[in-house]
């Protein structure tokens, strides 16, 4: 007949600590078979089968660093779920990297030209319309300029001919300075001279 094994001999067989194998045995029961003592004494006994098991656990928990829920769906399962998937060699591994980065690359020279395209499409559109756009403005602003220079000029004369008018008002009004105002004669008056 087949000897069980305790705690402490299972946990130096895969090299963990009796605590670590008395938690997954905890968490894990139903999936783990195991005995109990026939001395009385309460103990688990495990025979190949159970440290088989912690070996699987082991590997899962450790290896792959699956937590306690997904190794217990894992055995529910029958294994079918959360299988863990072999380790890939340093070559596919390079090979994917590789296969992203030139993925990465081509997403960027696709980007690249889309920026160059708008790019081209802006130096078009500020061809056609802003730089004439400009320029007419430009032009307005010029013409303005120079209507606002004639308009000053023209108040300036404005502005000297009202002077003139009030002048020569004001010398009409005076008959001292005003040689046609002044006192005529009689007889000037009676000729019209």
């Amino acid at each position: 007949m087949d000897k069980g094994f305790t705690v402490k001999e299972v946990a130096s067989f895969i090299d963990e600590t009796p605590n670590v194998i008395r938690n997954w045995f905890k968490e894990l029961r139903q999936y783990i078979p195991h005995e109990k003592s026939d001395k009385g004494n309460g103990y688990n006994i495990y025979k190949r089968e159970g440290i088989e098991r912690f070996k699987e656990i082991q590997a899962l928990h450790r290896e792959q660093n699956w937590s306690m829920k997904q190794i217990e769906h894992y055995f529910a399962t029958g294994g079918e779920s959360f299988k863990p998937e072999p380790e890939k060699k340093a070559g596919e591994l390079i090979a994917e990297e590789l296969k992203a980065i030139r993925e990465e690359m081509a997403a960027l020279r696709e980007e690249n030209k889309q920026m160059k395209e708008q790019l081209d499409n802006q130096e078009t559109f500020n061809k056609e319309f802003v730089i004439p756009g400009i320029q007419q403005i430009k032009g307005e602003v010029s013409s303005i300029r120079g209507s606002i220079e004639r308009d000053k000029e023209l108040d300036e004369s404005n502005r000297a001919a009202k002077e003139a008018k009030q002048l020569i008002a004001a010398a009409n009004e005076n008959p001292d300075t005003n040689p046609d105002k002044q006192k005529k004669g009689f007889f000037a008056r009676l000729f019209g001279k």
